[in-house]
Order: structure tokens, then sequence, then C-alpha cells
């Protein structure tokens, strides 16, 4: 197997550049997006990241760890299991990734018919795109998505809060209205229209949040 050059091999010291060497695989961001709002066991990244093999997956999260972008973790009881999370340092990542995510909407080879979208990248997506400016009054949601394009692939629990901008973290929002359904289809109704009657939705809450979006 050929050894793999980077640029600094090649007498290249840009910082930008050796950025894009840690990030450009196919499979890294994916994998740490998947990462960025809470640590998952193997298991839920395999089902997350679409397309990526067992074998692969373990290489790249090899690969990851010894980059520094990737933590395992100890889960506490009841899972008591090994997890993945993205490290600290990933994290300082999210802005980035909000602004190339912003940038890729303009690419004229974006394909998306037929795709859709993981609940970890949904709300990521959300707080990429969110309008500059906002509901007028804060709006606070709790959102339970799964992804319906995977039958055994776990539903996750949001705390959604709209002040100054858009945060969304993992977690309850004791007292909110819920919004629940399939995170694919929730991008539909942000994005595209589609009716919010698609979702299961308790108070009219949500339909400020569709608002919003909709401008």
């Amino acid at each position: 197997m050929p050894i793999k050059r980077s640029y600094a091999d090649h007498g290249d010291a840009c910082a930008t550049a050796h950025a894009m060497e840690l990030l450009g695989d196919r499979w890294t961001y994916p994998i740490v997006r998947e990462l960025m709002l809470a640590p998952k066991r193997f298991s839920e990244l395999a089902e997350g990241v679409r397309g990526i093999t067992p074998a692969t997956l373990t290489t790249r999260l090899r690969d990851l760890e010894s980059a520094g972008l990737v933590e395992r973790v100890e889960l506490p009881a009841p899972a008591r299991a090994t997890a993945y999370e993205a490290s600290p340092w990933a994290r300082e990542l999210a802005p980035i990734f909000e602004a190339l995510g912003r940038w890729a909407q303009a690419s004229p080879t974006r394909a998306v018919d037929g795709c859709g979208l993981t609940p970890d990248a949904m709300v990521q997506s959300m707080m990429t795109m969110a309008p500059e400016h906002g509901p007028e009054q804060p709006l606070e949601l709790e959102l339970r998505l799964r992804d319906d394009r995977e039958p055994n692939a776990p539903a996750y629990t949001y705390r959604l809060l709209w002040e100054q901008r858009l945060q969304i973290t993992r977690g309850q929002a004791p007292g909110a209205e819920v919004l629940e359904g399939d995170s694919s289809t929730l991008a539909g109704v942000l994005y595209e229209g589609v009716p919010v009657e698609e979702l299961r939705v308790h108070g009219d809450e949500v339909r400020r949040l569709v608002a919003a979006f909709a401008g």
C-alpha cells in the first residue's frame, strides 16, 4: 500500500490545507456530525451514517481518534457501554460546518431527490438555516424525532429554544409543547412547504416555528 503523503510532506505549511486533510474524507463529516450533540454507540453510528460498512466505520473512528476529533467514552448506567463523542476541539467546528452548509446551498451539483436527514442532521440543519430574524417572542419546543428510513433506529429528544438565535440541544423541554415525527418529514415541512399535519403536533407553538422558517 502506498504511503499517504500530506501537504506538509510537500513543503506546504498552510493550516487550512491541513484542515482540509483532516476533514476531506467522505465519511469524516457524517461521523462527526452524528457525534456533535451527544455520544453515540457504534451501532447508532452505523445506522446514522448511511452507506458505511462496519469495517469502514471502525477504521474511520480509529483515524478520527488519532486526529483528535473523536473521543471514546463510557456511558453511565443503565447503558454501561462504550460510545464515541466529538472532542471539544471538533465541536469548535460547529460554526464552520454551518457556514459550509449555507455555502453548499448554491451548489449546481447538489442532488437531494430521494434523500433525507437523520434526527441529529435535521436539528443541525435547522440551526444552520434558521432566519436571522426569528419569532417576535421566544419560542420553546420539545422535538421527538426518528428516522423512518431505518426501522430499528432510535428516537431522539431535543430542546429547542429560539430567543436571540436558534439553539437546539439534546434533552427534554419540560412543560413545552411537543413536535413528534420523522426527521426527513420535518425537513419537508420547514424547507419545502409540506403540511405540518404530516407530523404529530401538540399545540400551536409548532406553527410559529414553521412560520419563522417560512419568513
